[in-house]
């Protein structure tokens, strides 16, 4: 059951996928996203009245539907290109290799959610203006969610077993920063492609004296309406 080239460490401490799965609230319908072997998704199906699980792998898929109750669904397919089935809350043990893509579409979306990610993922998307971790992912996120790290979980939880360290993060929706999302994210990926930049030699209109990476996320969606090309 290795997925290495997807980026996949399979959680296996049902601990900790009840830990998750008891920020949920009781009765939503779930999507999740990379159920894998189904830790999650069987501690996730105990709360929710419906639990949607997409897969890309079809092995997997259909192991999974041989032993999940019937109020889970396996979907097969990409979870980055096909349409998300309605959902009232998202629950995932991200893999790896999608993470910043997964969460720029959940993002777009909007739906609460809690996830979990590498912690320097984690960090990404919390980090504070004018660190290294600072950049066009935490904006993405920060415009569209209230961010907390809940809790650091160690690598042998997993198999195989990362080299790294993961996180539990709560993503609570609150009004968007911006109304046109897509536009924001082409911004502000010009804008971070040159993070160390004189923000007013980016746009004359940024406030004196600060680099890129040091601008809030309100000075930057200001950037936005005042400098979007």
């Amino acid at each position: 059951m290795r997925r290495r080239r997807l980026g996949q460490h399979f959680l296996r401490d049902p601990a900790i996928a009840e830990y998750i799965a008891g920020l949920v609230p009781q009765g939503s319908v779930v999507l999740e996203v990379g159920p894998g072997t189904g830790t999650l998704t069987l501690a996730l199906a105990k709360r929710a009245s419906k639990v949607i699980a997409i897969e890309i792998d079809r092995a997997l898929a259909a192991y999974l539907s041989a032993r999940v109750p019937p109020n889970v669904e396996v979907l097969i397919g990409d979870a980055l290109a096909i349409d998300w089935p309605k959902a009232d809350f998202f629950a995932s043990n991200i893999p790896y290799s999608i993470s910043s893509p997964l969460l720029l579409k959940l993002s777009s979306v909007h739906l609460p959610a809690v996830v979990m990610l590498q912690r320097e993922v984690a960090e990404r998307i919390s980090a504070p203006p004018g660190s290294d971790a600072y950049g066009r992912l935490t904006l993405a996120v920060r415009c569209n969610y209230d961010v907390e790290v809940l809790r650091v979980v160690p690598p042998w939880v997993f198999s195989p077993p990362p080299r790294v360290y993961s996180a539990i993060v709560r993503l609570t929706p609150h009004t968007p920063c911006v109304d046109d999302f897509k536009s924001f994210e082409k911004f502000t990926s010009m804008l971070f492609s040159q993070r160390r930049k004189i923000a007013r030699k980016v746009c004359d209109k940024a406030p004196r004296g600060k680099r890129v990476y040091e601008l809030s996320l309100e000075e930057v969606v200001d950037l936005f309406r005042q400098c979007r090309y």
